[in-house]
């Protein structure tokens, strides 16, 4: 059954793509509803296919082991809301999930498994190349808000 992709529509990220876009990913995506404080995956869950936010919150987070310590504590790296999209990383390189997906409030996610992705590369590349377009667009805004906060770091630590 296809999902509801209007809420994407008028995003910066996805003016790029065309309606026969938004008709192939409608009908290769699935919806998931999480409710608050549940898990979308976690660390080290297979690594199959990735999210968009329909409605509500996801939190990012890692377990680390500060130094020192014995026990992890968790580590918050994002919190996303409506219209972002999360999980990336598995579609680009099929490795397990790097960290944890929390719904912070009741959330409405569309998935794209990867085997949905690989169909859609056979079957519509164009489509797919704009979400790979998509997902490397973030993948670098990821990228550089990392190296923001290694700049804060380094200042406050030299």
């Amino acid at each position: 059954m296809p999902v509801d992709l209007a809420v994407f529509k008028d995003a910066a990220p996805y003016r790029g793509f065309k309606a026969e876009d938004w008709n192939i990913l409608s009908a290769s995506m699935k919806e998931k509803s999480v409710s608050a404080g549940g898990y979308v995956f976690k660390e080290g869950d297979p690594g199959d296919g990735f999210y968009f936010i329909r409605s509500g919150k996801v939190k990012i987070s890692k377990q680390v082991v500060p130094e020192g310590k014995k026990s992890a504590q968790e580590h918050l790296l994002t919190v996303l809301t409506a219209g972002s999209l999360f999980g990336e990383m598995a579609l680009v390189d099929g490795a397990p999930r790097s960290a944890d997906a929390i719904a912070e409030e009741d959330s409405v996610l569309y998935y794209m498994p990867q085997a949905a992705y690989e169909k859609m590369e056979k079957d519509n590349p164009s489509t797919a190349l704009r979400i790979q377009d998509l997902l490397v667009v973030t993948l670098c805004s990821r990228i550089r808000a990392v190296n923001r906060s290694f700049e804060i770091i380094r200042f406050w630590c030299t």
